[in-house]
């Protein structure tokens, strides 16, 4: 594949430039590029240092956003041809992820979620205000291995309390690694109710996931 066209197709998710993805794509594909080494290579590479860059603090949210939804159009064009061909992405891992009941702030765990797939990891998102046997029950069903809680508000806090009771309650709760994530999450608050990781960064919490899969 021309080496334009990788740096183009790098350069248009860093930017949050989607107009061109297509085609950008599309170029590729007739060049002979397959679309797996395409995801690997170049788009979850990407997406990685948008948020590498917004942890930095010389990308902000909305950039970071951008970042994310270019991602999403790009993996629009390339998901079907993927699923023709019967091919798969390498799966990191599953993740059921939820803004827990009582908050409806989606906008951190909808870039988490694009930074999980980033990452190969399969990812069923809830989406907000979500009970929390609502969460346990799809966790079961999905299979997951790790459950992504998010609360912005510290008045919702205690719902992911609530989630890790009702594993407990289940005997279920060593079949899952639990994050907590948002502005009202704390590494302290975490640890306190039992959770594996807890903090308010996108890009540091999916490196976790990531450090603690790999560990086990």
């Amino acid at each position: 594949m021309d080496a334009l066209l990788r740096e183009q197709l790098y350069q248009k998710v860093i930017e949050g430039e989607r107009t061109e993805i297509a085609a950008i794509i599309e170029a590729a594909l007739a060049a002979g590029e397959a679309p797996l080494p395409l995801i690997a290579d170049i788009l979850n590479p990407a997406l990685r240092e948008a948020g590498e860059k917004f942890d930095q603090g010389t990308f902000y949210l909305p950039e970071l956003i951008m970042s994310a939804e270019a991602m999403q159009a790009a993996m629009d064009v390339l998901q079907p041809i993927l699923e023709a061909r019967k091919e798969q992405v390498r799966v990191s891992g599953r993740v059921v992820i939820a803004t827990v009941q009582g908050d409806i702030h989606d906008i951190g765990k909808n870039i988490v979620c694009s930074l999980l797939r980033a990452n190969g990891f399969e990812v069923l998102d809830l989406g907000k205000n979500v009970p929390a046997a609502d969460i346990v029950a799809q966790a079961e069903s999905f299979k997951a291995d790790v459950i992504g809680l998010s609360a912005l508000l510290s008045t919702t806090l205690p719902y992911c309390r609530d989630t890790i009771r009702l594993l407990e309650e289940k005997g279920i709760r060593e079949k899952y690694l639990v994050f907590i994530g948002g502005g009202a999450a704390t590494s302290e608050y975490a640890h306190s109710i039992g959770a594996e990781y807890g903090g308010p960064h996108a890009e540091a919490g999916v490196a976790n996931i990531l450090k603690t899969l790999r560990k086990g």
